[in-house]
């Protein structure tokens, strides 16, 4: 279904974004991984084992402001050589650990949220548009289930308040996009994960804490999203069954 349809995945050397790159590689699509390290990328082709004749295009790029979304636009638009783009996931943004919401420094809320939520928005307001007309085409953000709240048994769980200040407004994000492009041809999800996800053939997620799945096996409810029919939801997945009901 894939075949030759171009796929642009930001956050492409990401612990999720790579398992997502591998898998529309797989399925044939032409993938264009947007990464703020040109290195990271280089590294990525090993990580995922990316054959030269395999259609991925590196683009090196960031969306923390106006200058540098059109520039990371640009530059996918010269990869791709003006060809249209069919689905676009966005895996940007990182978790900030901090301390307790009244103790933490205002510089590092607003460092948070310029680098987990702004950044977001600031991708969506470049690329969005292009696909409004797209027949089939669909726009996935990845988000985390810190945005429901917050579990009691991990130490400390005081200093994750900023991902879920963070996470939830991604999510609430998503209906606003929705609403923006609910008479267009677009579909705009988010895929909130709610569970660890380890690099390719770890077994902890970027915190440190186990994880029973690496992003390999994350990657295909990303297909099933990009090749369904669901729109305007934030699509949940509570545990890897969740996953394995999507294939």
């Amino acid at each position: 279904m894939f075949k030759n349809k171009v796929i642009v995945i930001a956050g492409a050397t990401g612990t999720v974004g790579s398992g997502i790159v591998r898998a529309f590689l797989n399925e044939g699509a032409q993938v264009v991984g947007i990464s703020r390290s040109a290195q990271k990328l280089e590294e990525l082709r090993k990580t995922i084992s990316i054959k030269p004749e395999e259609p991925f295009y590196a683009v090196s790029g960031d969306f923390t402001n106006d200058a540098e979304a059109v520039a990371t636009k640009q530059a996918v638009s010269d990869a791709l050589n003006g060809k249209p783009i069919d689905h676009i996931i966005s895996s940007i943004g990182f978790v900030t650990v901090a301390v307790a919401p009244t103790k933490t420094d205002s510089a590092i809320v607003r460092d948070a949220f310029d680098h987990g939520f702004f950044n977001t928005v600031v991708m969506a307001k470049y690329f969005l548009p292009e696909l409004i007309n797209q027949e089939g085409s669909s726009y996935t953000i990845v988000s985390g289930g810190l945005a429901h709240g917050l579990p009691a048994f991990i130490p400390n769980v005081e200093n994750l308040w900023l991902a879920t200040a963070k996470n939830a407004a991604v999510n609430s994000f998503t209906y606003g996009l929705n609403a923006e492009t609910l008479n267009n041809k677009v579909r705009v999800n988010t895929i909130c994960i709610h569970f660890g996800v380890a690099p390719i053939g770890g077994t902890t997620n970027q915190m440190g804490m186990p994880a029973d799945n690496d992003t390999l096996a994350l990657a295909p409810a990303f297909l099933e999203v990009a090749k369904g029919t669901v729109k305007g939801e934030v699509i949940c997945l509570n545990t890897w069954e969740d996953v394995n009901k999507s294939r």
